[in-house]
């Protein structure tokens, strides 16, 4: 195994954990095994954050080699620690542009998942991969001919803020109105949300790949002031400094997302209206 430098110590347990029960039921060596998400984007979070990986295959698992991953991730989810989450691909995959999810084998919240169409499978994980992939098995991810397209990737985040992000903010407003007056709500939920949108315009507007932690960052260097009190709270929260927080701030923080989505869609420039 290459010991890709300063990984958190949760994940390295977890790999080697990962690498020791591939041998144990006679997996044929992967062509490639990379970290992406947090990880290789320097967020993880113990206890936090799951591991997401991209192994690459020199061909497609067959059903019995598909039963003997699914052997490896039930262990790996009874050993504990944190998922490793991601899909099983051969190199021709990578080398095609992603335009829609597609059925492939992967690991999600620690199950393995076969016959279900993976949402991993898209321009964002090929451009982590191709910019930020930690290598752990195989060559790097330069040299794998990764199909990074930024159009289809602007194309895809743009579709992301309109499709499901947009109903995200519409079950959480419906959540809230729900709540009484004084009630609490989930800073987890508060950080999800805000940060999750505000990687995706950073990336709309810088064209680089950043975590939750480096959207928020963004968001407060570029954004009007009246949103940093409520970004400041999603960052706070994504640090796990508090479990709940006053419902009107998960309100403020469904504002900005709802500012933040239109202003990158093209509806208003309401967001970056520094006037």
């Amino acid at each position: 195994m290459t010991q890709p430098d300063m990984l958190p110590r949760a994940v390295e347990t977890v790999l080697t954990d990962y690498l020791e029960r591939l041998d144990a039921e006679r997996v044929p060596s992967l062509h490639g095994l990379y970290l992406v998400g947090s990880v290789a984007l320097d967020d993880f979070r113990a206890g936090a954050s799951d591991i997401d990986f991209v192994a690459v295959m020199d061909s497609e698992p067959s059903s019995g080699l598909r039963e003997r991953l699914a052997q490896v991730h039930a262990g790996l989810t009874e050993a504990g620690g944190p998922h490793l989450d991601g899909p099983y691909l051969t190199v021709e995959v990578l080398r095609r542009v992603p335009t829609d999810y597609a059925s492939v084998p992967f690991s999600l919240e620690g199950r393995f998942r076969d016959g279900e169409v993976c949402r991993e499978v898209n321009p964002a994980v090929w451009r982590c991969l191709a910019r930020h992939g930690r290598t752990v098995l195989g060559p790097p991810p330069s040299k794998l001919g990764i199909a990074d397209d930024g159009e289809v990737l602007r194309a895809y985040q743009v579709g992301n803020l309109r499709t499901y992000w947009s109903r995200w903010i519409e079950q959480a407003e419906t959540a809230l109105a729900a709540k009484a007056p004084g009630d609490d709500a989930s800073a987890t939920a508060l950080a999800w949300g805000v940060l999750g949108v505000a990687r995706i315009i950073c990336a709309l507007e810088t064209d680089r790949v950043v975590s939750k932690s480096g959207g928020g960052r963004h968001a407060l260097a570029e954004h009007p002031g009246r949103w940093h009190p409520v970004i400041r709270e999603a960052l706070a929260a994504h640090e796990g400094a508090m479990e709940r927080v006053p419902v009107e701030t998960v309100r403020e923080g469904l504002a900005y997302m709802r500012a933040a989505i239109a202003t990158a869609t093209g509806q208003t420039a309401a967001c970056n209206d520094r006037t």
